[in-house]
């Protein structure tokens, strides 16, 4: 009895072209549903059907790269192609790939019945052998990079589960180490001869830094490059563990940038995201390279820039050991939510700044800074978008930079700023209904202080026990896990940035006592507070 697997995005369609098809007069069975080429690839390896019927257009995988990498691998395969789009070239490409039949949708059910009776009869006929694995053709590696570009692509952004991880390493592209890094790799244009540009077709210079990345990848690590937009070439790189001492990344990044200025004469600027634990992590480490790279418009290009290092050197608190320059009452109105506080504080820090900055570069440097800071919470808040609306956060750096009266500086970033702020404001009126958004919010503020389950629960009036298992299931760390981290890592940041005493960071983080304060932050960190500043300071940079 021949079988089929139908293909389709739309759950109405299949149902519909599976009750066609078990009424037709011959013995076809429907042997499965999948609703994209991912999950339809799946299913042709374990259930073997002797005719695919898939849609064109679909999510995440097409119906053409779907038949271009079934038929690769099972070419006994018959393929009927579906879709609604009369459209000549996707019938040339098609059958290009050996399609058997193009029916239109909506399906007629006696040209759906005709094209199966034909099928069948073909199917019973005596078939000469064939080698299941066909040799790869250059469409099918070209095919075959182009869906590794969009998994990987969808890793960084969070999109991708472990059976996609599967079909990645079916087609090559495996990730057997449990750590990761991104780096993205940008060419430093306005460093490049003009007239060099102009002249060549600027897509072959991003291929050119992507294949020096792949090539250094596969010589010193382990990992997949590949370009994600005109603008950016991203490596993820694929680790044994974390660095305990050197930074192989920074290490391999330095490499590539000597790469092309030897081989080419052209400079790169590469930010590197902190090493993660797990796939799940990997966006994370992406948006801290995305980070990395705009402290670009700050230190200058033809270098690489690591967020870890960025953080550890405490930048983003550098300009703030002047009383005047209380850069932690912007921050605070912003998190709290409250736009005119923080144009008013904005205001004060940026008229303090231009009265004691030594030059404007210092003061747009500062500046950005500021705004950076504000880009990377907007981020983590999932509030970009209602931020800063179309405008990238790269263009709003080079607004600020171009401006050089304090009145105009004044009035921009205390705009942004305050926005920002009202913002946030208005996400967590939307989230006051959800507990834990509200415990989230409270801890994030209160957390210098001393906390109790019973006093954080009272918050939200909620029963503590009850508030501890929601917390542990929504976040999947314990409330007191999460604020332990909020106060250890604020902890590191000031051993690095002051010379502060440990006692006085230690109480002015929410430990109680300098002996539980030692404690905790020798189980997290691995180091005693003293020595974990004596040796983040020893990193040269």
């Amino acid at each position: 009895m021949p079988n089929i697997l139908i293909v389709d995005d739309e759950a109405i369609f299949r149902r519909g072209l599976r009750k066609i098809i078990e009424s037709s007069s011959g013995s076809w069975q429907v042997a499965g549903e999948a609703k994209d080429g991912y999950e339809a690839l799946e299913m042709v390896e374990s259930i073997k059907p002797d005719v695919l019927l898939t849609d064109i257009r679909m999510p995440r995988m097409d119906g053409l790269q779907l038949i271009q990498i079934a038929k690769e691998r099972f070419p006994k395969l018959l393929v009927i192609v579906l879709s609604g789009f009369d459209e000549f070239t996707y019938l040339q490409q098609s059958l290009r790939h050996g399609v058997r039949d193009y029916l239109m949708k909506p399906v007629e059910r006696e040209e759906l019945f005709k094209t199966l009776d034909k099928l069948e009869t073909e199917l019973a006929a005596p078939q000469p052998a064939i080698e299941l694995y066909a040799a790869e053709t250059a469409d099918a590696r070209i095919i075959r990079q182009h869906v590794s570009e969009h998994l990987v692509a969808g890793l960084l952004k969070g999109h991708v589960n472990e059976t996609d991880l599967a079909l990645l390493a079916r087609i090559g592209v495996t990730f057997r180490e449990p750590h990761f890094a991104c780096m993205i790799i940008k060419l430093d244009k306005d460093l490049l001869d003009k007239e060099r540009y102009e002249k060549a077709d600027p897509s072959l210079f991003q291929l050119y830094i992507q294949q020096i990345v792949q090539e250094l990848l596969d010589q010193r690590a382990k990992g997949f490059s590949f370009i994600l937009s005109e603008t950016e070439v991203v490596a993820l790189v694929n680790l044994a563990g974390q660095p305990e001492t050197a930074d192989p990344l920074f290490e391999l990044s330095e490499t590539i940038r000597r790469r092309m200025i030897s081989l080419s004469r052209l400079t790169v600027t590469i930010g590197i995201g902190r090493t993660v634990a797990g796939i799940k992590e990997v966006p994370q480490s992406f948006q801290e390279a995305k980070i990395a790279q705009l402290h670009r418009l700050i230190v200058g290009g033809d270098r690489v820039i690591s967020y870890a290092r960025i953080k550890q050197d405490g930048e983003e608190l550098a300009w703030s050991s002047s009383p005047e320059l209380r850069i932690d009452l912007i921050e605070s109105a912003i998190q709290e939510g409250k736009p005119e506080s923080t144009k008013q504080y904005a205001a004060s820090f940026i008229t303090c700044l231009c009265s004691q900055a030594k030059s404007p570069e210092v003061i747009h440097q500062q500046i950005c800074k500021l705004l950076i800071h504000g880009y990377e919470e907007a981020e983590k808040l999932e509030l970009t978008h209602s931020w800063l609306g179309e405008r990238s956060i790269q263009a709003v750096l080079l607004e600020i930079c171009s401006l050089n009266s304090r009145t105009e500086l004044i009035d921009c970033c205390s705009s942004y700023l305050g926005k920002l702020a009202e913002c946030i404001a208005r996400g967590q009126r939307n989230s006051d209904r959800d507990p834990i958004d509200k415990v989230i919010r409270y801890v994030n503020q209160h957390y210098q202080e001393p906390l109790s389950l019973t006093q954080v629960a009272e918050q939200v009036y909620l029963n503590p026990a009850y508030l501890s298992t929601l917390f542990k299931q929504r976040t999947g760390t314990s409330l007191v896990e999460y604020w332990t981290d909020l106060r250890v890592t604020e902890a590191k940041k000031r051993l690095v940035s002051s010379n502060e005493k440990v006692t006085i960071i230690a109480e002015s983080t929410g430990f109680g006592n300098i002996r539980h304060f030692n404690r905790v932050f020798k189980s997290v960190t691995g180091l005693a507070p003293i020595d974990y500043r004596e040796q983040a300071r020893s990193v040269k940079v």
